[in-house]
């Protein structure tokens, strides 16, 4: 866990400790308040936020829904009040956490772009770029590493089947001893990968 009084300072640790649950203060000591940090979140990161504020007004109300946060704590509150919004944040972001809608924004270039998990195919990587395969056929080229790219993913969607793909389930056509085919492209696959890439697949018709 971790305090940050400001926009940037929080982000920065939002970056860091990949946090599991933000308990987001409305006002902030930065020009941009608690809801301009949640809006930042909601495209960042897939994870629930409670808002805690001394402000019940209309206006402030308002503001914060556009966030869409997973609860509303309105200051002073008790530690069974704190308890309970968190109980129910964390079951109201499970109930409607679905993977095939989730999505992922990355930088092409000097522009942002929101890729949803279901229409990436499969992500390659060269030295420090990493190229998303969409079915689109389009591609789009981050500046990342294909380890830390992995990490941004949803686990139960994709897997990194050698150094250098990480393919989707979805989009898995065939598995072979020693290869996997996405679409019209073949990747090299050892067996450890092959492997939990068919559990990662099982898993997937369960959803």
């Amino acid at each position: 866990s971790f305090i940050a009084g400001s926009y940037n300072a929080a982000l920065l640790k939002l970056e860091e400790c990949k946090p599991d649950l933000v308990l987001l203060d409305i006002v902030l000591n930065s020009k941009k308040d608690g809801i301009d940090l949640g809006h930042k979140i909601r495209e960042m990161f897939p994870i629930p936020i409670i808002f805690l504020t001394a402000n019940s007004d209309i206006k402030t109300i308002e503001r914060a829904k556009a966030v869409n946060p997973n609860a509303y704590l309105v200051k002073p509150f008790s530690k069974s009040d704190l308890y309970a919004a968190i109980e129910i944040a964390l079951s109201n972001h499970k109930k409607i956490e679905n993977p095939i809608t989730e999505f992922i924004i990355v930088k092409d270039g000097y522009n942002y772009e929101k890729l949803f998990f279901k229409t990436i195919m499969f992500l390659t990587s060269d030295s420090n770029y990493v190229t998303f395969h969409l079915d689109s056929g389009k591609r789009v080229m981050v500046r990342s590493t294909i380890a830390d790219m992995g990490e941004k993913l949803n686990k139960k969607l994709f897997l990194r089947i050698n150094r250098g793909v990480i393919v989707n389930g979805l989009f898995v056509d065939k598995i072979l001893t020693n290869e996997v085919s996405v679409g019209e492209t073949t990747f090299k696959v050892q067996k450890s990968q092959r492997d939990e890439l068919i559990q990662l697949i099982n898993g997937i018709s369960n959803l």
